[in-house]
């Protein structure tokens, strides 16, 4: 039996953006989610974690974000995307440093939340 295919950058940048919109610690977040400290922090560093989650925690995580494991099959295709959605896609271009792809990343947040909080003021 094979496993199915999982974005894990893909939840990272989610868990990420959750967290940041809420201003939520790694803790709070560890405590809603009903995990560890220890096991979110591998799981926000995605592909690079070092062990996968088991089966209960990852279907708690995904839910807390409020997605669907289905969405993080690297196939699907989202009908929206959030601004992790674009952070995962910024971090996977080629040719740049870790470094480049922060800055890069920090400029189109910085933009996104600009225009987001024009719109909210409308």
């Amino acid at each position: 039996m094979t496993a199915t295919p999982f974005d894990f950058r893909r939840l990272a940048a989610d868990l990420t953006y959750k967290m940041k919109r809420e201003e939520k610690s790694l803790r709070i977040a560890a405590d809603e989610i009903g995990t560890s400290p220890a096991t979110l922090s591998r799981i926000l560093k995605g592909d690079e974690m070092g062990g996968l989650p088991d089966t209960k925690t990852l279907l708690k995580t995904v839910s807390w974000v409020g997605k669907r494991i289905a969405d993080y099959e690297p196939s699907s295709v989202p009908k929206t995307s959030s601004i992790a959605d674009v952070e995962v896609h910024l971090r996977a271009l080629p040719g740049l440093n870790e470094v480049d792809k922060d800055v890069l990343v920090a400029m189109v947040r910085a933009a996104h939340d600009q225009f987001g909080s024009r719109g909210k003021k409308r």
